[in-house]
């Protein structure tokens, strides 16, 4: 990747106007109220597509368990949320959770696949948390879940997709 689209880009992901702390007060409705409301915070857009771009830029195996790990995990997250779990430090982790995130993805930085993954876990947990805490007097909670569930995905689909051009002009210059 050029180094002036590695600056792009990290200033893009590392940018605090981004940030969007969660309210925690929100009532949720249905699928399409879950489905929209990750694309409404810039917090969970960031941290999504730095996931799939980091996967990305993993390769093999990686590119298919980080997204699925973010999924799995923010949804056993979102059921502690609506159990009414206590979970300290939330908002500045979910903060934090962009900013460390989109560094990994830019200077595609190679743990080995258990350290990405548990990183990519402990982020995750927390986004759920706050979510479930968000939806706990939905009035659907699992189509509301369903349709948050499958914009993630797309989030991380599309960070995916993103590393794909960067990967390929990577390889030409090797």
């Amino acid at each position: 990747m050029s180094i002036r689209l590695s600056k792009i880009l990290a200033l893009f992901l590392l940018s605090t106007s981004f940030a969007h702390a969660h309210s925690m007060t929100f009532t949720a409705v249905d699928w399409n109220s879950g489905f929209l409301h990750p694309l409404q915070g810039l917090d969970h857009i960031v941290a999504m597509l730095a996931v799939g771009f980091w996967a990305a830029q993993l390769r093999g195996v990686a590119m298919w368990v980080l997204p699925l790990t973010f999924v799995s995990v923010m949804a056993l997250g979102g059921f502690l949320g609506t159990s009414g779990f206590e979970l300290d430090y939330a908002e500045t982790i979910i903060l934090a959770s962009g900013f460390v995130l989109s560094i990994l993805a830019v200077k595609n930085v190679q743990f080995d696949l258990k350290v990405s993954t548990l990183i990519v876990g402990f982020f995750a947990l927390f986004h759920g948390f706050a979510h479930g805490v968000e939806i706990a007097d939905s009035a659907d909670l699992v189509s509301y879940s369903l349709g948050f569930v499958a914009a993630t995905s797309l989030l991380h689909l599309a960070g995916i997709l993103m590393a794909r051009p960067i990967r390929a002009v990577s390889m030409k210059s090797i």
